[in-house]
C-alpha cells in the first residue's frame, strides 16, 4: 500500500460539510474564505478520518473563536489503536487563535474529533483545519526556582503525589522539567540569589540532567519594568565604569560556571529590561544609545566566558506587539546581537491569549529568532496560606481588571488549563520557533523567613498561590504539562 499525507476533506467548510461527519452547522464569514463550522448548545462531536498515513508525528493545526466558556471542549488526533492526543480549547472571543498540536500516529488511519459541550447561548467557531507530517513540540519546559535554596535553607519540604518528602528538584524533572532558570543579584540584603547559590545549584541540576538559564539582574535585588537600580557596589561609577562592571560581573559568573563544569546554557543579558537597566544611566526612556552599551558589555562577557551560551535579551507585557517591535527594532538598529527572545506573559496583567499569538507570531517571522516564554504563572486558589497578601488578588483593579481571567478559574484546574492553553499558543508559533516556557518560581511556597523583600524576613510570600506545590506542598495538576511538550 501506498502512503503519503493527506489532505483533510473541506478544510475551511467552503462545501458545507463535505468529508465532515457532524451535527455543526456551517456558517458564513471565517478565518479565512466565505465558511466556518459552529458548534451550539448541546454536546455535538465533529470528526473526519484520514486513511493511508505512514506511522510516525503529524501536527493538527485549528483556527478557532469562542463567545463564552463550554462546559467541555477538545480537539482530538486518535490513530488505529485508539491511541488519541488532546487538547482544550481555549477561550478566544476576541478574534480567531490558531492551536496546534502533534501525536505520533500508527495504523495508517486517524481520525480528527471536534468535541464540546455547550450551554445556553454559547458558540464554538472551526475553521482552515490542517494536517501536516513533522511534530511541533517545546524542547525547553521549565521554572524559574529562584528560592528553592533559601526555601529549604528556611525549613521547607515538597512531597510527591504520594505524600513523601523529595527534592522539589527531583520531584519536577519526574513531571517533565528539564530546564530552570535562576536569578542572579550582586549583593542581596539576605546573602541569597548570588554567585555561592548559583555554583551549588548547577551542580544539582547537572547530576540531574537539567539545563540552566542564568539570569542577571545587575540589581542587588529585583528588576523588572517598574525598577532597575544600581547595585549600591556600582552606585558612584561613571559610566563607563559602569560598563566594565557589567562585562566583569557576567564573565566572573559564565565563567566561574563553565570551569565548576555547569555552563548555562542559556544567559539572560538584564530582567524584563523594557525601559532599561541600571537606572538611570541606562534607562532608554530617551533613547537607547547607553542601554544598547551596556548590554553590548553583557553580551561580550557571555561569549568571551561560556561561548557555547545562548544569549538571551527579555523583556514583559507579552501581548504588546508594539511595544516588542518598537523595543527590538531599535535595540537591533543599536547594534546589539542575541540569539533568544525572552517574552514575559501573566494573562491578568499582559492581554489575551490572542494578542500573545499575534505578538508571538510577528516577531519569530519578523526577528527570525526563536522564542521562549520565559516567565508565566497563575494562581490554583485565591486564598493566602500565610499573613501577607498575595500579588493575585488584590484590590488594585487598575493592576487586576479581571480577577481572576474569564473562563480560568483561580483553581488547580482552571491554573492547569490557563498553561495548557499557552502552550498551545507557543506550539503554534511559526518554523517552529516557539521553544517553551518557564514557570515563574515554582517552588516558592508559604515558608517563614523565605518572603519577598529580602530586607526584612518578618514579611511573608505574596506568590504561594501561583506556585506548582499546593499548601500542603504537594505537586498540582499543571506540573503534569512538562511531560507533554
Amino acid at each position: 500500500m501506498a502512503f503519503f499525507i493527506p489532505s483533510v476533506v473541506n478544510p475551511g467548510f467552503e462545501a458545507g460539510l463535505q468529508g465532515w461527519n457532524t451535527t455543526g452547522v456551517v456558517e458564513s464569514g471565517g478565518h479565512t474564505g466565505s465558511s466556518h463550522l459552529t458548534h451550539k448548545s448541546g454536546v455535538i462531536q465533529t470528526t473526519q478520518q484520514l486513511e493511508n498515513l505512514a506511522d510516525g508525528w503529524y501536527t493538527l493545526r485549528v483556527w478557532l473563536r469562542t463567545n463564552a466558556v463550554p462546559r467541555v471542549a477538545a480537539i482530538t488526533l486518535k490513530d488505529s489503536s485508539s491511541q488519541a492526543k488532546s487538547i482544550s480549547v481555549p477561550l478566544s472571543q476576541e478574534g480567531w487563535l490558531q492551536v496546534a498540536f502533534s501525536a505520533y500516529l500508527t495504523g495508517g488511519i486517524c481520525t480528527i474529533s471536534l468535541y464540546s459541550e455547550i450551554e445556553d447561548d454559547g458558540w464554538i467557531a472551526f475553521d482552515d483545519i490542517q494536517l501536516t507530517a513533522g511534530r511541533c513540540a517545546l524542547p525547553i519546559r521549565g521554572a524559574d526556582i529562584s528560592s528553592l535554596k533559601k526555601s529549604e535553607d528556611m525549613g521547607g519540604i515538597y512531597y510527591d503525589k504520594q505524600g513523601r518528602a523529595d527534592d522539589a528538584l527531583n520531584i519536577l524533572q519526574h513531571h517533565g522539567l528539564n530546564f530552570a532558570r535562576l536569578r542572579i543579584w550582586l549583593s542581596s540584603p539576605d546573602g541569597y540569589h548570588g554567585k555561592l547559590q548559583l555554583m551549588e545549584m548547577a551542580k544539582r541540576f547537572k547530576a540531574l540532567g537539567i539545563g540552566l538559564l542564568v539570569d542577571f539582574h545587575y540589581s542587588d535585588s529585583w528588576a523588572d519594568p517598574g525598577k532597575q537600580f544600581k547595585p549600591r557596589a556600582w552606585e558612584n561609577l561613571d559610566f563607563e565604569g559602569l560598563k566594565k562592571a557589567v562585562y566583569e560581573h557576567t564573565f566572573d559568573v559564565c565563567n566561574a560556571l563553565l570551569l565548576q563544569g555547569t555552563p548555562a546554557e542559556m544567559v539572560q543579558v538584564g530582567n524584563e529590561i523594557n525601559h532599561g537597566m541600571l537606572w538611570p544611566d541606562g534607562k532608554n526612556d530617551d533613547g537607547f544609545d547607553r542601554l544598547a552599551a551596556l548590554l553590548k558589555e553583557g553580551v561580550r562577557a557571555v561569549r568571551d566566558s561560556s561561548p557555547e551560551s545562548l544569549v538571551m535579551l527579555h523583556i514583559a507585557e507579552g501581548g504588546d506587539n508594539k511595544q516588542f517591535r518598537w523595543w527590538f527594532d531599535t535595540i537591533i538598529r543599536h547594534g546589539v546581537e542575541f540569539d533568544l527572545i525572552g517574552v514575559s506573559y501573566y494573562s491578568y496583567w499582559h492581554g489575551t491569549l490572542l494578542s500573545l499569538q499575534q505578538n508571538l507570531n510577528d516577531i519569530a517571522l519578523r526577528y527570525q529568532k526563536d522564542i521562549i516564554v520565559v516567565e508565566t504563572a497563575y494562581p490554583f486558589t485565591l486564598e493566602n496560606d500565610d499573613a501577607t497578601q498575595n500579588i493575585f488578588p488584590s484590590s488594585d483593579i487598575d493592576a487586576f481588571p479581571a480577577l481572576p481571567v474569564d473562563g480560568y478559574p483561580a483553581t488547580p484546574a482552571g491554573q492547569k488549563k490557563m498553561l495548557a492553553d499557552i502552550l498551545s499558543v507557543i506550539r503554534a508559533v511559526p518554523e517552529n520557533r516557539g521553544l517553551g516556557f518557564f514557570w515563574w518560581d515554582a517552588t516558592w511556597t508559604a515558608v517563614e523567613g523565605n518572603g519577598w523583600d529580602t530586607a526584612d524576613p518578618t514579611l511573608g510570600n505574596n506568590w504561594e498561590n501561583q506556585a506548582l506545590f499546593d499548601f500542603n506542598d504537594c505537586p498540582l495538576p499543571a506540573m503534569d504539562l512538562f511531560k507533554e511538550p
